[in-house]
């Protein structure tokens, strides 16, 4: 007998991307998969996106909400309005293959695992970071080829994933706004013993960060920084914290004075990240005990498939770099993915 197909709720959260919305939604309403909806939540954007879904897409479910409530608090919004068991984010600026639903079902499918994730192609990445995943290092930084099994990855991309409901609920915290949302997740499913993988076989092509593109650069910095930042703060142990904080210390003076010399980190935007961390240590400590005490695994369950590595560099100095990292993370006792056998994972 057949089992009957899991009901699949997709959520597009839009802002101001009229123009990325025809292909979007085109690829997704064709796929071959029977049992699901479609959801745009409209982050009230100024540029008719509302209208144009309402006139071309009538069987998606249009969702306006009054303000912009950023990705996390949107996603939020859309899983309110979902009838599915099954969830599934997908941002406005891709364009997903034949087969991309059926086979993120598939891979969520086994009760073990909480969260799947596609394979995501943005544009303008190098081909060779493609051919391994990577994972999270503990200052929040995705580092590049880590695993050997296609299947293993750290965290699920929010381009494109999709995640057990009665598990994991609304899915982000809404004052993350956007940016580290996913890694917040994912998070919460590892933390609940459940996995996290990825579905080689669903495809995605990510244009690459269209709308945030757009915004001013020292609001960007500000979420990247604190959401990084805030991950930590909220999910490992206070002696784990306490063994981190001089690589928290060594980070933010880096980045500070980086921000001096070259236009990747903006000046404003880490002061205003790291001055929010400061003044919130109330929020930050209520948000901590309840997640906390959501955990039913042992950090070292997590950690392990963390990364001790801080820089992706393979130069000289980006290798001394991530060996006197590994040893630091030996001497603190704090188990990664480089204490693992090599080839398990």
């Amino acid at each position: 007998m057949n089992v009957p197909l899991a009901f699949c709720s997709v959520i597009i959260v839009n802002y101001n991307g009229r123009h990325l919305l025809r292909d979007c939604l085109t690829a997704v309403l064709a796929q071959a998969y029977d049992r699901f909806e479609v959801i745009v939540v409209d982050n009230a954007s100024t540029d008719e996106s509302a209208g144009y879904v309402e006139t071309n897409f009538p069987a998606v479910t249009l969702v306006r909400a009054p303000r912009n409530l950023g990705f996390a608090g949107g996603n939020n919004e859309g899983v309110r309005h979902a009838k599915g068991d099954l969830i599934v984010l997908l941002n406005n600026d891709t364009i997903v293959a034949d087969g991309w639903l059926r086979a993120l079902v598939e891979a969520v499918a086994p009760p073990s695992v909480a969260i799947a994730g596609s394979l995501i192609r943005t544009e303008g990445i190098p081909e060779k970071y493609y051919q391994m995943n990577g994972s999270l290092n503990f200052l929040g930084h995705n580092i590049m080829r880590k695993f050997h099994r296609p299947e293993n990855t750290f965290f699920a991309g929010g381009a494109s994933l999709i995640y057990k409901r009665d598990l994991l609920g609304a899915p982000f915290d809404d004052e993350y706004f956007l940016y580290l949302e996913d890694v917040y997740l994912s998070l919460r499913a590892r933390f609940l013993g459940r996995g996290v993988v990825q579905s080689p076989a669903s495809r995605v092509r990510h244009l690459g960060s269209d709308t945030t593109r757009r915004q001013q650069a020292s609001l960007m910095t500000m979420y990247q920084e604190r959401n990084r930042l805030l991950n930590m703060l909220l999910f490992f142990s206070t002696p784990t914290l306490l063994k981190l904080l001089p690589l928290f210390a060594a980070n933010v003076c880096s980045k500070l004075a980086a921000s001096l010399l070259i236009r990747r980190y903006s000046f404003s935007g880490l002061l205003r990240a790291y001055l929010w961390l400061l003044v919130h240590p109330v929020r930050i400590a209520g948000k901590r005990r309840t997640l906390r005490a959501a955990s039913s695994v042992a950090e070292i369950e997590v950690t392990t498939w963390m990364t001790s590595d801080l820089t992706n560099g393979e130069s000289v100095p980006g290798k001394a770099v991530n060996a006197c990292a590994h040893l630091y993370f030996r001497l603190t006792g704090i188990r990664t993915l480089e204490d693992t056998p090599p080839g398990t994972r």
